[in-house]
């Protein structure tokens, strides 16, 4: 579950690094982020294989987002990595 807070705490730099657009907030990264890593701490029991494919999908996007220095990029990819573990 340390790759939980890891990812927490990229989103939260990538967020700060960032200016919010009318869609993508920062509070609407920090719920989506919540949202996330709750599912994850449950799968993390229910399908591990899952779990880590996901940390480090999410991961890689978030580091490429905020190297970007794109807001709109991190709200995408937290969308798509949510809709991946709601299937």
């Amino acid at each position: 579950m340390n790759n939980v807070l890891k990812i927490s705490a990229a989103i939260a730099f990538a967020t700060i690094a960032t200016t919010a657009s009318a869609e993508c907030t920062e509070a609407s990264i920090q719920e989506k982020t919540m949202e996330i890593s709750t599912g994850m701490q449950a799968m993390a029991a229910t399908n591990p294989e899952m779990m880590m494919e996901i940390s480090t999908e999410l991961q890689t996007a978030i580091a490429a987002a905020a190297e970007a220095d794109d807001i709109e990029a991190v709200c995408t990819s937290l969308d798509e990595i949510s809709a991946k573990m709601d299937s």
